[in-house]
């Protein structure tokens, strides 16, 4: 038998990407991961495809079966490939964020849904597939961390990714912030310390990726963490939430383990907004003296900011990059607030009649796909856009990089060179019809 792995890339979406892109795109894992849960002995040939670097054709091969797995704004891409390669004969598997939030919806374009985890999932459907009895649904999120595989990376093209290995020690949140799907997929589970140990010293690279969403989230596990990868000598960066900011003893502990960079979720300059969609940490006087207290513990930041929450106004959104000058931050990024299906926030904008789309190609945080309160939908647009390239002209790309904590460092260039991947970004170009 022939089985063929998909990570669909909403076609429109990857329009944008430029040729600085590979400075800023982070290997997936999703596909590795899949990769690595399939029974061995069962398939002659299994082939991946991660539709952001490489392209889907239906007739190159004929396939027993395809698994797809992608995003809300990729779900229509995928429903098209479901349809081409059903025409070929393929039994086809769709999982993913999408499939887990609306598994009658995918399950509409394909003979078999996986929703959430894929760890117990995957290895059922397979052995029930070969022994003629394959369910419609699988949904089994009782999966213990300590069993997770290590992802099969050698499978996976690295075509205009970052040439830096991710990691994940924990996968989950302890936050419940309304508008992230990650709750739905899964609750925090870290893995054994030795296990993410073991996979960073077979990867054999001095710098990893850690894509937890929250590294610092358990404390007492992350201490043990940064520990035991002290001795490793490696660099690496990680997600955390603004209140990392003031534990002084954990950021020591961290640039001691290699930490050199965090991504930090500030998401609004206005508390109200925080609070509206139950921020933990909404503080935003406190700010500058958390990004200070970082860069103090020599590690640069990199600050996410939201725009479209209730109460935002257009003159404070216009002046987000002033407001970024001002932070001192290394890098910033934004996004549209985008009320994912399967969130909190989706549910109570539906309630209230404010989902102005359901076109799912829309739900790439770079289009406002609901009814803003205090800004017309059209003018969000805009807005976000105008930020964007404010943010990221030459003066302010100099700027970040050369009042870094990283200035003078051989490292600089790696945020010097997100920075530009930034600006080319092509926000622009992204799909607004």
């Amino acid at each position: 038998m022939k089985l063929l792995l998909v990570h669909a890339w909403n076609e429109k979406e990857r329009s944008y990407r430029g040729k600085f892109s590979n400075l800023l795109s982070y290997p997936s894992l999703t596909l590795a991961v899949i990769y690595s849960l399939i029974p061995k002995g069962i398939f002659e040939q299994i082939d991946v495809i991660d539709e952001n670097s490489q392209k889907v054709r239906y007739n190159k091969e004929k396939y027993d079966i395809v698994m797809i797995s992608f995003e809300t704004s990729s779900s229509f891409t995928a429903y098209k490939h479901c349809e081409g390669f059903k025409k070929n004969g393929a039994y086809i598997v769709c999982g993913g964020y999408h499939a887990t939030a609306l598994p009658e919806e995918v399950g509409e374009h394909c003979d078999t849904v996986i929703v959430g985890p894929a760890e117990v999932s995957v290895p059922q459907f397979i052995n029930d597939f070969v022994n003629g009895s394959p369910k419609k649904l699988y949904r089994n999120f009782d999966v213990c961390a300590a069993d997770f595989p290590i992802p099969a990376r050698d499978k996976i093209t690295k075509r205009k990714k970052l040439r830096i290995p991710a990691v994940i020690a924990d996968r989950g949140c302890i936050n419940c912030c309304k508008y992230c799907s990650m709750r739905m997929m899964w609750g925090s589970n870290p893995r054994p310390v030795e296990s993410v140990v073991r996979e960073i010293k077979e990867l054999k690279s001095k710098m990893v990726i850690f894509y937890d969403p929250n590294f610092f989230g358990k404390r007492e596990y992350a201490t043990q963490l940064m520990a035991a990868l002290k001795p490793l000598n490696i660099l690496w960066a990680s997600n955390a939430t603004a209140d990392f900011g003031y534990d002084h003893e954990l950021m020591q502990e961290a640039y001691d383990s290699g930490c050199r960079g965090v991504l930090l979720g500030l998401e609004s300059m206005n508390a109200q907004s925080l609070a509206s969609v139950a921020k933990r940490f909404n503080d935003t006087e406190k700010y500058k003296e958390i990004i200070d207290n970082i860069h103090s513990h020599g590690m640069a930041v990199n600050g996410c900011f939201v725009l479209g929450f209730d109460s935002d106004i257009e003159e404070e959104l216009l002046d987000l990059p002033e407001r970024v000058n001002r932070l001192g931050l290394d890098m910033c990024r934004f996004a549209v607030l985008t009320p994912y299906p399967g969130t909190r926030l989706y549910e109570e904008y539906e309630r209230q009649g404010r989902i102005i789309s359901k076109e799912w190609d829309r739900y790439n945080q770079h289009n406002a796909v609901f009814r803003p309160k205090n800004i017309t939908p059209e003018r969000l647009d805009e807005i976000y856009r105008q930020v964007w390239k404010k943010a990221y002209t030459w003066k302010n790309v100099l700027r970040r990089t050369f009042h870094s904590p990283w200035r003078g460092k051989p490292y600089v260039f790696i945020l010097l060179g997100a920075n530009i991947g930034f600006k080319f970004l092509g926000i622009k170009k992204v799909n607004k019809s």
